[in-house]
């Protein structure tokens, strides 16, 4: 059960991968979890606080890339259109996290069996199930997290040889908290332990070296957040499309792109059979077609007004059926940006069937945004 909900009438779902959650309708649910440790980009854990306080949950106290959040109803009616929030700055969210502390590599091993098996209990584990050991800030923690995490599979090996093969490392990107043994390190000796977790889907993309720029990543990542792409033939428009980042990754995947930039594209992009490139200015650009566009792609450099007003447009006149819009921050508050968005009377979400809000791995000052068009 995803926990991170609050009341907001006539909104619809954010989810992950396309028709991965189902509809309840005025179903009473009980919160399992009462505390969640929340982890985010390093220097973004005020952000995060101020975020998550926005869905009824209060920040306890916070460390380098992770915060903790107390949950303040312990139950609550989810009405007919009542929206599922992954907050935007969360990059996992884990529930009951149960802090472990330990002087050496050894006995923090050591306690952290004891208490994987005392979870466990008499259950009989048939299938794999799921494990991480994670850590926010120096090479230091980086390096003692991998450290006690070999320790731990080896006793686990030796202790639970049928059990320990069953291991799957990572939280698997999903609709639904995974169950599972999650360890995040806040400090070389302390850690916090989860049995179960929840990926937001953020991950480091692996760059094809034919791509005209780095912004290629920021499109594949979103593209596996959002769980859905442009398929062969599918028609996509590229606004700020210069050099051709964004345009090469939905060319990859056989789609029919016009890119619209007084810039120039680069190879392999500029000579592709599938491009059209227009040489205007993306911000003035109107679609005068009959039908909508399959895909709204926009990676410009320029204030978050100017892209939302933008946006506005696109949406508001039903110009395309899917979108993913990247939106520079910059020295705007971002809570501020995040309440335009979700505002339900003048923001996105009237125009929206789904919605997902994300700062990629790969944004800097920046945030993503994901939807399918009503």
């Amino acid at each position: 059960m995803i926990n991170l909900f609050y009341k907001f009438n006539n909104i619809p779902k954010d989810h992950g991968p396309k028709n991965s959650h189902p509809t309840d309708r005025q179903k009473k649910f009980t919160l399992m979890a009462t505390q969640f440790l929340i982890t985010c980009k390093t220097d973004y854990e005020k952000i995060l606080a101020r975020e998550v306080a926005l869905y009824n949950f209060t920040p306890q106290t916070k460390g380098q890339g992770w915060i903790l959040a107390q949950a303040n109803d312990e139950t609550f009616t989810k009405e007919n259109e009542t929206q599922t929030i992954i907050p935007c700055f969360a990059h996992s969210i884990r529930e009951n996290p149960i802090p472990v502390s330990a002087s050496s590599v050894n006995s923090l091993t050591d306690e952290l069996i004891n208490l994987f098996t005392t979870n466990l209990g008499t259950k009989r584990i048939t299938d794999s199930w799921a494990f991480q050991f994670s850590s926010s800030g120096s090479e230091q923690l980086i390096h003692r997290a991998k450290s006690v995490e070999k320790h731990w599979l080896d006793k686990l090996q030796k202790k639970m040889s049928r059990v320990a093969k069953l291991a799957r490392e990572g939280i698997p990107f999903s609709a639904s908290f995974a169950q599972g043994f999650f360890v995040h390190f806040t400090d070389f000796n302390q850690v916090f332990v989860s049995f179960k977790a929840l990926s937001a889907g953020q991950q480091r993309m692996l760059m094809d070296p034919k791509s005209p720029s780095r912004s290629y990543l920021k499109l594949e990542e979103a593209f596996r957040i959002y769980g859905h792409e442009p398929k062969r033939n599918e028609k996509v428009i590229d606004l700020g499309a210069a050099p051709g980042g964004w345009s090469y990754s939905a060319l990859k995947r056989g789609a029919l792109v016009i890119a619209i930039d007084n810039g120039p594209l680069k190879d392999p992009v500029k000579l592709h059979y599938n491009m059209r490139h227009l040489k205007v200015d993306a911000l003035k650009f109107t679609y005068d077609y009959p039908k909508p566009v399959d895909w709204l792609l926009c990676d410009i450099l320029e204030k978050p007004e100017i892209i939302l007003e933008l946006l506005h447009q696109w949406l508001g006149n039903k110009w395309c059926n899917n979108f993913i819009i990247n939106i520079k921050v910059g020295r705007n508050d971002p809570i501020v940006l995040l309440n335009k968005i979700r505002n339900y009377e003048d923001g996105l979400l009237p125009y929206c069937q789904s919605l997902h809000i994300r700062q990629l791995y790969h944004d800097r000052e920046e945030i993503t945004l994901m939807g399918q068009t009503k």
